[in-house]
């Protein structure tokens, strides 16, 4: 539909700037006799033809002319010009016409006002979610550091029940040859001089088995040593749970914020 518009004022504008926005609407002319009208401007700014004769109206065959002056002498003139060659809003239509662009343009600005919440909505809820994102993969690393530190503690222990082993053997070794140098002392008396020599194996015993208490020693240092890694990882992970909690409450307070805006 070819429509023209007669009265660039403040409501000829609204009518220009929302009927400009409807596909099926191509404005192709605009009227006032003021060249530094707001509509005009604005015609300017759209590349729309403008004019300050009604004459100039003609040479454009319009379907339809919205008289948005308001002025009994324009909207006469319109009458006696273009009645027979298309429909004609005179003031009263141009007024209840701008009262709906009104409308619209309150309804459009507030939609405007609403999509713009969203928007700002939608970037607090996505800086958190990577927050909360870059936080999960974090939570991950700890757990494959203390998966590490888990089979490393594993692998200690067997080697201590390895050791505690060797100790046990060797304590019973050495329970049989003090029974053994008992008995040899006993049949011997005073000549038992074989007892010496059990007695220095029976040393030598003991003294492994001292070297082997340390290496034991050792090894639950060194379990100790993994555990408080243990413990340092875990208040990592109690830290980055603190992170999650966080930003979980400041994108429920965005989302509230943005319901409390859409209901406004």
């Amino acid at each position: 539909m070819n429509i023209a518009v007669v009265g660039a004022g403040t409501g000829g504008t609204k009518i220009i700037r929302t009927l400009s926005n409807i596909s099926d609407v191509n404005i192709v002319m605009i009227i006032d006799r003021n060249v530094d009208a707001p509509g005009i401007a604005l015609a300017r700014d759209l590349g729309i033809k403008h004019g300050d004769s009604l004459e100039a109206i003609e040479n454009e065959a319009p379907d339809l002319i919205v008289e948005a002056t308001g002025v009994a002498v324009v909207s006469q003139n319109l009458m006696e010009m273009y009645r027979d060659k298309c429909e004609i809003i005179n003031s009263t239509g141009a007024r209840l016409l701008m009262s709906l662009v009104e409308k619209n343009t309150d309804t459009l600005d507030k939609l405007n006002y609403q999509i713009a919440a969203v928007k700002e909505a939608s970037s607090i809820v996505q800086t958190h979610l990577n927050q909360i994102n870059s936080s999960i993969d974090n939570v991950h690393e700890v757990s494959n550091k203390l998966m590490e530190v888990a089979n490393n503690s594993s692998n200690h222990i067997i080697e201590s029940d390895k050791i505690l082993q060797y100790v046990n053997k060797i304590a019973k070794q050495i329970k049989i040859l003090g029974i053994n140098a008992n008995i040899e002392a006993a049949r011997a008396g005073e000549q038992g001089k074989g007892f010496s020599v059990v007695a220095r194996e029976v040393q030598y015993l003991a003294d492994n088995s001292e070297v082997n208490a340390k290496e034991i020693n050792k090894i639950l240092s060194m379990l100790s040593e993994e555990i408080s890694k243990i413990t340092q990882q875990l208040d990592n992970l109690k830290n980055y749970s603190v992170v999650q909690v966080e930003a979980s409450k400041k994108v429920t307070k965005a989302v509230e914020d943005l319901l409390n805006k859409a209901e406004a």
